[in-house]
């Protein structure tokens, strides 16, 4: 045993001491692969592009002029707009964005973290330690989970804080819409990991995190739109059909409405959670069976 693992590892106590050993060592793990630096110079980017390009003067809670990168005069054609509601559009792009671009990027900069803890000789090495392999796997997870949590705290708390300097409005249910975005990226994880132990390659692993959250979309229309089922035919091809349909909804993660949900809390609507916590048994189920599986291999 080299003096490395025996520092991810340590032997006492044999749970806590481990699982917080192993969130640090991915952490240090993504600071070497220079993970943590593109995150930072991206996001750094965006905000100081962010902090640029709005310019607003306000007067008694309106815009009474807008500026672009600080020099370009934009036309407002006269039209009082309240503060809230330019505000409210620029983080609802931002909510856009992240809930796919941004969702599908963390996907894939994650997606390696359990398929590499599974490669030959590193594995053999982690699994004769003394420790559980359920905590193995947890411990990655919380790892990459972290990873993105401190990417989209540091993406979402900065532009909150340069709007609201700018403007003078603060909204706070831009914040609840990050939450959102990161609980959506826990349940296509979960599955991301389940693909990874299985298959123990990374690019099988990303391509089923992200096919996971693709599902949701149209899972989302085929249980909102049941027209759809008028192109089978009447009687029990139309009833498997829709009884495929809607198992399939219940049981996947509801990414769809999760962005949905982000906006909703952006523009400061009222809220439904039904769509989080019923994608959480896919989640919980999803790491369950990876650790069950990781488990019963031998190494």
């Amino acid at each position: 045993m080299s003096a490395t693992t025996a520092a991810i590892l340590p032997t006492s106590p044999p749970t806590g001491r481990q699982v917080l050993a192993l969130v640090a060592y991915t952490l240090r793990e993504a600071r070497h692969k220079w993970t943590f630096v593109a995150l930072f110079v991206l996001t750094t980017l965006f905000l100081l592009m962010l902090a640029t390009v709005v310019n607003i003067d306000v007067v008694e809670g309106t815009i009474a002029s807008a500026r672009l990168f600080g020099t370009i005069p934009l036309e407002i054609g006269g039209t009082k707009i309240q503060v809230s509601e330019a505000v409210t559009v620029i983080q609802a792009v931002i909510v856009g964005l992240l809930s796919t671009f941004g969702l599908v990027l963390a996907l894939f900069i994650t997606g390696n973290i359990i398929p590499r803890t599974l490669n030959p000789g590193w594995v053999d090495l982690l699994a004769s330690q003394p420790v559980a392999r359920p905590v193995l796997i947890l411990g990655r997870t919380l790892g990459a989970m972290t990873v993105v949590t401190m990417s989209l705290t540091y993406l979402f708390g900065g532009s909150w804080m340069i709007l609201t300097w700018k403007t003078g409005f603060g909204n706070a249910g831009f914040l609840v819409a990050g939450l959102l975005i990161l609980f959506s990226f826990f349940t296509c994880y979960a599955g991301m990991v389940l693909a990874g132990v299985i298959t123990r390659s990374s690019p099988v692993s990303i391509l089923a995190g992200i096919g996971i959250w693709f599902a949701g979309i149209p899972l989302y229309f085929l249980h909102r739109f049941e027209e759809w089922t008028t192109a089978f035919r009447a009687g029990w091809p139309r009833t498997l059909a829709s009884a495929i349909a809607e198992t399939l909804y219940w049981v996947m993660p509801k990414t769809a409405e999760l962005t949905g949900r982000a906006a909703e809390a952006t523009r400061l609507e009222s809220l439904s959670l039904t769509p989080a916590w019923t994608s959480l048994p896919f989640a919980f189920v999803s790491l369950a069976l990876a650790c069950w599986w990781f488990s019963r291999q031998d190494y």
